[in-house]
C-alpha cells in the first residue's frame, strides 16, 4: 500500500470540504482517492481516521466533517481507495484473482420473475 499513499496537506476545510495541496502532482485523475481513508497525521485532529467519499483535482469530501477544527497546513496521509467494480480491480490494481464479488449475477428482477408472466 505504500505506492497508493500520499502526505497531503489541508489548506482549508468548511464542513466535508477540504481544499488540499499534493494531488495535482504526478497526472492523478480524480476518483483515484474516493471510497479511500484520510488519517489525520498533524493538528487537532491527529490520530483519526475518515471516509473519503469523493475527490477532485484540489480537493475532496469527507463521509462526516472533521471532529476538530483544521488550520491551514494540517497534513494528512490520503489512501487510495476501491469502488468495489471488478474493472478497477483489474485495472487499478491488478488483482482480479483475489475479487471476491459477483458481477455476473442477474439482476433482482430476474429472481422475481414467475413462470408465463
Amino acid at each position: 500500500m505504500a505506492g497508493r499513499r500520499r502526505v497531503v496537506a489541508v489548506h482549508g476545510a468548511e464542513g466535508a470540504e477540504l481544499a488540499i495541496g499534493g494531488l495535482g502532482a504526478g497526472g492523478l485523475t480524480a476518483g483515484v482517492y474516493a471510497f479511500g481513508t484520510l488519517r489525520w497525521m498533524t493538528g487537532a485532529n491527529v490520530g483519526l481516521t475518515q471516509a473519503v467519499v469523493d475527490h477532485e483535482a484540489a480537493g475532496l469530501t469527507l463521509a462526516d466533517p472533521p471532529a476538530f477544527a483544521v488550520t491551514p497546513g494540517t497534513l494528512a496521509l490520503l489512501s487510495e481507495g476501491c469502488d468495489r467494480q471488478a474493472a478497477t480491480c483489474s485495472g487499478r490494481f491488478g488483482n482480479i484473482a483475489n475479487f471476491r464479488g459477483e458481477p455476473f449475477l442477474p439482476g433482482m428482477d430476474l429472481l422475481t420473475r414467475y413462470p408465463g408472466a
